[in-house]
């Protein structure tokens, strides 16, 4: 947000806090760290506010480790600007409720790996454009109809517990995996390494893991111990 690395509790910029005057470095410290995929969110561009385009952009090129990037991405031409930049995969989020034929577009010209659907939800309901606007839309329901748009992952945010530390809601999380058979990634409120243990064993192919490391409350390499993806 505004060029900082900034997290927000429970999506509200009235409630933020600057971990870092230098995305790039953030992005460096990051891979050094073991870090293989990293989630950047554009939240000026969420929330209608500007967008971070030539940051993000230079994250991307710093060729450190692969970019996953969200945040207002709601047309083609956003998609394939940040794709061709060499973004790894790019997240749909607000579109999918409105013009979800504009997931599947994507996904068949650049590859379901490359495109991923945020279902963001408060409560069971959906949220959408940077989590202001709340649909009577239960999460269940739309997780079902990203599985037609060929997006290769889905992406699950619980608005309620994000950025608080108070250990996600694995509940919804096995619903989810219950309900559709995409590959999962749980995002919101991990708090400890038992919420990450608790989502591994529930089956999710990942877990998105932001204030917790800012607020080294644990380490990447003990998270990722933690899960197994290193000994």
């Amino acid at each position: 947000m505004q060029g900082k690395v900034v997290r927000l509790r429970q999506g509200s910029k009235f409630h933020r806090k600057i971990y870092s005057e230098d995305p790039v470095q953030t992005v460096r410290k990051f891979s050094d760290e073991g870090a293989e995929l990293i989630h950047i969110v554009d939240l000026d561009a969420a929330l209608g506010l500007g967008q971070n385009h030539g940051i993000i952009q230079r994250c991307i090129e710093s060729g450190i480790a692969k970019i996953q990037v969200a945040g207002g991405i709601r047309d083609m031409e956003k998609a394939e600007s940040i794709l061709k930049q060499g973004a790894y995969r790019i997240v749909f989020g607000t579109i999918i409720a409105r013009h979800p034929e504009l997931v599947s577009d994507i996904a068949k010209r650049y590859s379901a790996d490359r495109v991923a659907v945020a279902v963001d939800a408060r409560g069971e309901k959906v949220s959408i454009e940077g989590w202001t606007k709340q649909l009577e839309v239960d999460y269940l329901e739309l997780a079902k109809s990203v599985e037609t748009t060929g997006a290769g992952a889905l992406i699950f945010t619980q608005i309620d517990v994000d950025g608080t530390l108070r250990g996600c809601r694995v509940e919804d999380v096995a619903k989810l995996l219950g309900t559709v058979r995409i590959p999962v990634i749980a995002s919101g409120g991990i708090g400890d390494l038992s919420d990450l243990v608790a989502l591994s064993r529930l089956g999710v192919s990942g877990a998105i893991v932001g204030t917790a490391l800012y607020e080294r409350r644990f380490a990447l390499k003990d998270a990722m111990r933690a899960v197994g993806y290193v000994n």
